[in-house]
């Protein structure tokens, strides 16, 4: 039987709900050689080290790895294949254990703990080129850091722990680390075969102090720098004309880290030289290698000596792939991914490397390539960068002049998807690979998709993200390197993430990545996948604070998590649930944010404390509106239903989804379909409905509300539609429940029930069965809610909402008939002014009473503006990703001849508008489509902006009226934007910040500093054109414009105008197919 020996550390248990407070085992040097000293210390270099458990990240589950195979079952292991850059697993064909460059391979994954998930018994293997055992795992941290005077915990020796940590991260690792995997020492063994050895134990005494753990890393320093010299003498060209392209980084530590000897390094030196020129000397068509001469041999290895480094068998499964034949066309995901270049990371490529299967490269082909950029053959993301822009064009330009810039625009066209963020020699490796060499744009796919260190991280940040925020001048190419292997992530992903979160480029993968993406997965139990979906989504989570500040106080990161433990009363499992559907709930401040709605569900809604945190983890979304933005919402369903808040309270408890549905789009819509096409006259009744079935709000207006009343009313025996849907509306009344009930389920009902010869007015009444209700608040009376606000027309927010007026009394220090006094007066009490009912009030402009005093005639205009863009942002999507804009307004006229005013309109337009989107088939002229002209575009950038330019449309338009006395036009500007309409509602404090000549002015008088948050460059432009429009005297300073004395405009929602529904949501869509077209003709456009 093999003998294993086994590197265990303590592992340091969770104090609260089984959270980690430290790094788990994997920290490298953090195991200390503790039998070299024993009785069995000879017998150790033949020994196996295995980790004695490894801990699975899912749900704070563990998985044991197997440890006793049974003889007659598969011999399953997990290796790391660095060519792909995945964890594969195989089953070793032979007897024994030990690896062997034949085994089968069963399948891939992107990360360790997926395969760990899918073969709980297999073994985990240390990957071919790791030594025996890890230099650093050798190491007793504890005592070198005792013993020096440095201040550093995890420094000795020349080291740094955590440093070397993020040297020799394996892609996909996670939490995992070397010290926990498993490693062969037979003689067998491809290290052993390749010079590499065992550390000699017999030499090293038990390390007791921290000067002999000094000596031993003294003695691999020794040994590293000797294996350094020796590849330099190897790699040294006598012939002046090989000069290297460019410094390659080599030094002593990596060859300590990699355990490399002066006997390993000649022994592979020999190998590389053999497998390069292989195929050129015929050694026969089994073996594989390349064709070079031994001048192209002297070339690659005098400018790439790294390649001395790698395992051969790794290099030989690299060539196998480039000159395998192309797979059959009929498997799909190979041919998406040739085509489209989408979906590389579901393809796996090992097991098709396996089956014999590549990219079809000629010999060739791959050895002219390998010849001009030898980093293509790099199996570590240090290797990969290529030489410099400059040095590489100049060269292939005069090889052989095919570079041009028309083909360089030509592959960012094809290979956009993994060029962008890319270093721009990519572009040119690609571009020769193409031109030159003749391999098609599918299997530069295909290549570029199965391996990923072929492209590299640009290191200048580009316009694009220099102006979005602080930002370093080169960005820090070894923290760029650690995220991409810790998320397994592309370049362009890394790009997307800087540009979302620009502070990222000053971030160390030591001291600051590597510390917290840790502390997040271990607190939270991600897998490494869902920690890549966290972190993709909302990048500015590794800037969060998680480690202990002075003095022992927690971090802002450990406060949040108490928050929601403690106060809000979620698990481990409903908190990760929560920050994988909204990532930045684990940023929102406690004290303004979090903390308050904890109160507003409390106290102002009654929600039972049990109840918050599955509120949170249904809806965490609801945790990022505001205040004003609930209390509004609220108030709504209070105000058409004539419900208590603390009935609402039980709604949202129920149905928490509820809370972020739009109150003008759907809300409102819904409650006032509802009383209508039920017949409901009294709002309590409307009220009653909804608590019976709380979720029916969440059902689409025409798609499930209408529809369900259709359904019911065609299955009834009657002829009279009209009163077959009066008598469905009285099934809905007595039943509301089959509101939340799918069309497709009603429908089964309604045919089984005809086919039963039943009758299905009795068949669809209620029944005694039913959902269990979550809680039920007290029969006792409730009194009259209170709304509090700071501002008399109770139209712009709400300060907080009442259970009566006795507890309002009690919580501002006044008398009960205070509060009813001045509910009644409409006057403010300290400030403050009481209601208890919303009645909205309209703003009228000044120009009014001016302009319609001498007008014999009113044109209404209205004006529907809505917003897009394209690609829609999803969870799935990374944040980040670079989209177009786009929008669409719909104008309705009345009072005088339509055709002509649109008309008129869409000239106006043009003067307006530089791109005018084509219609296709919509022909009407009440439409403009035109697509987003500035910077960043988002969702609200281009609702804003929508709305801005409608009011642009009607100065062009106005100002060729400006001598019609005998009309005067009143225009509303419908929205369908939540965000815009917080800015519009308001249309009195809008005139005031038109006044303002400069947007630093209008910051100023919204006492705000920083205008990216409110889109200054576009509010300043609608609030200047709305103060002309409704004939407000310009600043002084303003030369070149007038105020129209012969319009009114006002803001309105757009589900508060004369647009159904399904109009509005048509409008929307038109807005984004602009942004779309933008789009495609963005990414076709080649420049000539």
């Amino acid at each position: 039987a093999m003998k294993r020996k086994t590197f265990t550390k303590k592992k340091k248990n969770a104090t609260k709900k089984g959270v980690n407070k430290k790094r788990r085992t994997s920290s490298k040097g953090n195991v200390a050689l503790k039998t070299a000293s024993s009785a069995t210390a000879d017998m150790s270099r033949k020994a196996k080290i295995k980790a004695s458990s490894i801990k699975s990240n899912k749900n704070s589950a563990t998985t044991t790895a197997n440890k006793k195979n049974q003889n007659n079952s598969p011999t399953y292991y997990i290796q790391f294949s660095r060519v792909f850059q995945r964890h594969v697993v195989y089953n070793a064909k032979a007897a024994t254990t030990t690896p062997a460059a034949n085994d089968q391979v069963i399948q891939s994954f992107q990360f360790l703990d997926d395969a760990i998930t899918s073969y709980p018994k297999a073994r985990i293997v240390a990957p071919r080129d790791v030594p025996f055992p890890p230099p650093l795992c050798t190491i007793d941290w504890t005592l070198l850091s005792s013993s020096s005077s440095s201040s550093s915990a995890v420094a000795a020796a020349g080291y740094n722990k955590i440093e070397e940590e993020c040297e020799t991260t394996i892609a996909g690792m996670g939490l995992f680390g070397l010290c926990e995997l498993e490693y062969d020492a037979d003689n067998n063994h491809v290290h052993n075969r390749n010079g590499k050895y065992p550390v000699d134990t017999t030499t090293t005494t038990t390390i007791s102090d921290g000067n002999n753990a000094k000596q031993q890393q003294q003695q691999h320093d020794v040994q590293s720098n000797e294996a350094l010299r020796t590849l330099l003498k190897l790699v040294s060209s006598s012939s002046s004309s090989v000069i290297p392209r460019h410094f390659f980084r080599l030094d002593h530590r990596r060859f300590a880290l990699g355990g490399h000897t002066p006997e390993s390094i000649t022994i592979n030196h020999a190998r590389v030289v053999t497998f390069l020129s292989r195929a050129r000397d015929g050694y026969g068509s089994s073996s594989i290698g390349l064709a070079m001469s031994s001048s192209d041999v002297a070339f690659v290895l005098s400018n790439f000596p790294q390649l001395c480094l790698y395992d051969t068998l790794e290099l030989e499964t690299f060539i196998r792939f480039l000159l395998a034949p192309l797979p059959p066309s009929n498997i799909p995901s190979i041919t998406i991914v040739a085509d489209t270049g989408v979906g590389g990371e579901k393809v796996d490529w090992p097991r098709l490397a396996y089956e014999g299967y590549g990219v079809g490269l000629s010999l060739e082909q791959a050895t002219k390539a390998m010849r001009l950029m030898p980093e293509l053959m790099a199996l570590y993301y240090e290797d990969s960068r290529k030489p410099s822009v400059g040095y590489l064009y100049t060269q292939l330009q005069q090889q052989i002049n095919v570079m041009s810039p028309q083909l360089c625009d030509e592959v960012k066209m094809q290979l956009g998807q993994f060029l962008e963020g890319a270093d721009f020699s990519d572009t040119l490796t690609l571009g020769y690979l193409y031109g030159y060499l003749g391999i098609s744009w599918k299997k530069l796919r295909l290549l570029l998709s199965a391996f990923p260190l072929w492209t590299t991280n640009n290191l200048d940040p580009g316009w694009e993200i220099l102006q979005r925020g602080p930002v370093r001048s080169s960005l820090k190419r070894h923290s760029l390197d650690y995220l991409r292997q810790r998320l397994q992530i592309r370049p362009s992903d890394v790009y997307k993430m800087i540009k979302t979160h620009t502070r990222l480029s000053t971030y160390d993968a030591a001291t600051k990545i590597l510390p917290t993406l840790d502390k997040l997965q271990r607190s939270l139990g991600l897998r490494n996948s869902e920690l890549r979906q966290l972190i993709l989504r909302m990048p500015s989570v590794i800037g969060m604070g998680t480690s202990e500040k002075d003095g022992g106080k927690p971090s802002a990161f450990d406060q949040r998590l108490d928050f929601f433990q403690n106060e809000a009363g979620m698990s481990i499992k409903e908190l990760k649930e929560a920050v994988l559907k909204q990532p930045s709930l684990i940023q929102y401040g406690i004290a303004s944010s979090l903390r308050p709605k904890l109160d507003f569900f409390l106290k102002e809604l009654g929600i039972p404390h049990d109840h918050i945190g599955r509120i949170i983890y249904t809806s965490p979304a609801i945790m990022g509106l505001s205040l004003d933005t609930l209390r509004s919402k609220v108030a709504s369903i209070m105000k058409l239903c004539a419900l208590h808040p603390y009935e609402v309270g039980m709604i949202v408890a129920v149905s928490p989804p509820t809370l972020f549905l739009s109150q003008k789009g759907k809300i409102e819509p819904a409650l006032k379909y509802l009383a209508l096409a039920l017949s409901l006259d009294e709002p309590r009744d409307l009220g009653e409905l909804v608590l019976k079935a709380p979720r029916l709000l969440r059902q689409g207006l025409e798609t499930s509300l209408m529809k369900k009343i259709d359904l019911i009313a065609e299955a009834l025996p009657s002829t009279n539609m009209k009163d077959s849907k009066r008598v469905a509306a009285g099934i809905l009344r007595q039943n509301p429940a089959l509101f939340d009930t799918s069309n497709a389920v009603i429908t089964e009902r309604i045919e089984r029930c005809v086919d039963a010869g039943k009758d299905v007015a009795q068949y669809l009444l209620p029944s005694t069965k039913g959902r269990k209700k979550l809680f039920q608040y007290p029969t006792r009376e409730m009194g009259d809610p209170i709304f509090m606000s700071s501002i008399a027309t109770f139209d712009s927010s709400l300060s907080k909402i009442y259970p009566d007026a006795a507890s309002s009394a009690k919580e501002m220090g006044l008398k009960r008939a205070d509060i009813v006094k001045a509910c009644t007066n409409g006057l403010p009490l300290d400030g403050h002014y009481f209601s208890s009912l919303m009645y909205p009030c309209e703003v009228k402009s000044k120009s009014l009473s001016a302009s319609t005093a001498d007008t014999t005639k009113t044109v209404y205009v209205s004006m529907f503006c809505s917003g897009g863009i394209y690609p829609s942002d999803s969870v799935e999507a990374t944040r980040g990703q670079s989209t177009t804009g786009g929008f669409a307004i719909q104008i309705i006229s009345e009072g005088t001849e339509e055709t002509r005013l649109l008309f008129e309109m869409s000239n106006a337009a043009n003067k307006c508008f530089g791109i005018r989107v084509p219609l296709g088939r919509e022909r009407s002229g009440d439409k403009l489509l035109t697509v987003f002209p500035l910077v960043n575009p988002s969702r609200n950038r281009c609702d804003l902006f929508s709305c801005a330019s409608a009011l642009r449309v009607l100065e062009a338009f106005l100002a060729t009226k400006r001598k019609d006395v005998q009309l005067f036009y009143d225009i509303k500007v419908h929205t369908d934007s939540t965000y815009v309409w917080k800015f519009v509602r308001d249309q009195e404090r809008l005139m005031s910040l038109g006044s303002c000549f400069t947007s630093l002015e209008m910051l100023s008088r919204m006492d705000v500093t920083d205008g990216s948050s409110f889109n200054v460059d576009i509010l300043h432009p609608l609030a200047r054109s709305f103060s002309r429009l409704n004939g407000q005297e310009e600043p002084p300073q303003s030369k070149n414009h007038r105020p129209f004395y012969n319009s009114r405009v006002n803001f309105c929602s757009s589900f508060d105008g004369k647009l159904q529904p399904r109009e509005i949501k048509t409008l929307k869509e038109l807005g984004k197919s602009a942004a779309m077209w933008q789009f495609n003709r963005e990414k076709s456009f080649v420049p000539k």
